[in-house]
């Protein structure tokens, strides 16, 4: 994952977008997780390392599959070198995810989403995120992220 926004966390806005929110889930629990997920991406894309780091339970994970590479590479990532990262990227980083998927149960979410990934304005890379969240009677923590990464036949959200 790097830099970025979900358009507008909220039910309304998911479902303007094509979003397809299954009514049996939808509801404050799943808006929450979905607000949670907005802030990495606001933060990555404002290059706020804290607002992102808030959203992580201590010991997260972050994972890839990197398609770019043959064969593909498996890596995993410490969430602080990643965070550090968003710290220098002075807004560089814009990420935009779109047809989201989530499904919460109780104090456990999983968000599910495609993404296209712009460096300084232009295409670099696309994937799929997910994105592991339980809660922890305080809010919404991130426990994994895992993300896949190509650079061929990446769609453009924002029509640039």
């Amino acid at each position: 994952i790097m830099g970025g926004r979900i358009f507008g966390v909220t039910l309304l806005t998911l479902t303007t977008l094509g979003v397809l929110v299954p009514a049996h889930l939808a509801g404050q629990d799943q808006d929450d997780a979905l607000e949670a997920v907005d802030r990495i991406f606001e933060g990555m894309r404002t290059a706020d390392p804290a607002m992102v780091r808030a959203v992580f339970a201590a010991d997260a994970r972050f994972a890839m599959v990197d398609a770019r590479r043959s064969p593909p590479a498996v890596a995993v990532q410490s969430v602080q070198g990643w965070l550090d990262a968003i710290g220098e990227s002075d807004g560089s980083w814009d990420e935009r995810i779109y047809d989201v998927q989530a499904r919460v149960d109780g104090n456990m979410a999983s968000v599910w989403a495609p993404y296209t990934f712009y460096l300084n304005g232009a295409i670099s890379h696309c994937g799929i995120n997910s994105i592991e969240l339980l809660h922890d009677g305080q809010g919404w923590k991130v426990t994994q992220i895992s993300d896949t990464r190509r650079s061929e036949d990446c769609p453009d959200p924002l029509g640039s």
